[in-house]
């Protein structure tokens, strides 16, 4: 009997050019995966609300998104409810329409048999971040990378632009939006893997915690990360010239942040961070609503094995 499968279709996704993509690719699909159920996406939200129904219902026995990272993020968002993971049963998988596809091109560097795996409903329970504001306040769950700093900066102006595809997009938003930023000082807090917490003070340019290895089109800030391990790898860049920064950006991309000027590695499973003015900050490559921005305080926690994603 074929897998009932759920595939919520984001129009908007790859420049408003995703629903064309996946009319012509839908006969190879179902040719592969049997019949699928394709329900598109109206707006912000819609896709956590499908996911969530899907998952309360048992109506599919796997979900597949066709989009791009901001839409995986929604479905990751909908498989919780008031804290709880509503199933470890049902997968999430990705048919990747984004312009940038980071977690999936994660997930296809460490599967290339990708393809398979969605057929075949072989799917691992992956950690998750979540990210709250002060006294636990909007929770937002994230399975690739959150930033604040900088990052948040950069994909604010991204959302506002017409140049928003690929890396190359990303690259010169990081640049024009690194001229214009001013590091305020941050106060950090850091919950380490024996348990014991560590405070500190630095300047805040960015700081990355990271699920899986990379964002913004294939930049590379955590290389080494495993997202079954249940421990974030956070990085934060801070004191170094923004000129030196632009000189060596290089290093993001070929995995050798760590011999970046100015940056810090750490490993954790919480970092909160409350910096001296209010920073944006993006979460799966989204940025956080608008109404957000007075917050001086940002808390981190990881929820290990918790998603069931296909892998």
């Amino acid at each position: 009997m074929s897998l009932r499968r759920l595939v919520l279709l984001n129009p908007k996704s790859r420049n408003g050019q995703a629903a064309q993509v996946f009319a012509r690719m839908r006969r190879e699909l179902e040719r592969e995966l049997g019949p699928l159920e394709v329900v598109p996406t109206q707006g912000p939200g819609d896709a956590t609300e499908h996911v969530r129904a899907a998952l309360q219902t048992h109506s599919h026995d796997q979900i597949l998104i066709a989009g791009g990272d901001g839409t995986v993020n929604e479905a990751v968002n909908g498989y919780f409810a008031n804290g709880e993971v509503l199933s470890g049963k049902i997968p999430l998988g990705i048919i990747n329409l984004g312009t940038g596809g980071d977690f999936y091109r994660t997930l296809v560097k460490q599967n290339p048999r990708y393809g398979a795996a969605v057929r075949e409903n072989r799917f691992r329970c992956l950690d998750c971040g979540v990210s709250t504001l002060a006294q636990g306040e909007s929770p937002r769950y994230f399975i690739n990378i959150s930033s604040i700093g900088l990052g948040g900066e950069v994909n604010r102006q991204m959302k506002d632009s017409a140049f928003q595809q690929g890396a190359a997009a990303y690259f010169w938003h990081s640049l024009t939006a690194l001229m214009k930023y001013n590091a305020p000082t941050c106060r950090f807090q850091l919950k380490t893997i024996s348990g014991t917490w560590e405070a500190f003070e630095a300047p805040l340019v960015n700081l990355f915690v990271c699920n899986a290895e990379c964002s913004g089109g294939g930049m590379r800030w955590a290389p080494g990360s495993d997202f079954e391990d249940g421990v974030f790898d956070i990085v934060l860049v801070s004191g170094s010239s923004k000129l030196r920064m632009i000189a060596e950006s290089n290093r993001i991309y070929s995995g050798e942040i760590s011999k970046m000027a100015g940056v810090r590695e750490m490993r954790g499973t919480e970092i909160v961070a409350e910096p001296s003015r209010p920073v944006s900050q993006e979460i799966d490559g989204e940025p956080r609503p608008a109404g957000d921005l007075e917050i001086v305080r940002y808390h981190f926690r990881i929820v290990p094995r918790c998603v069931p994603v296909i892998a």
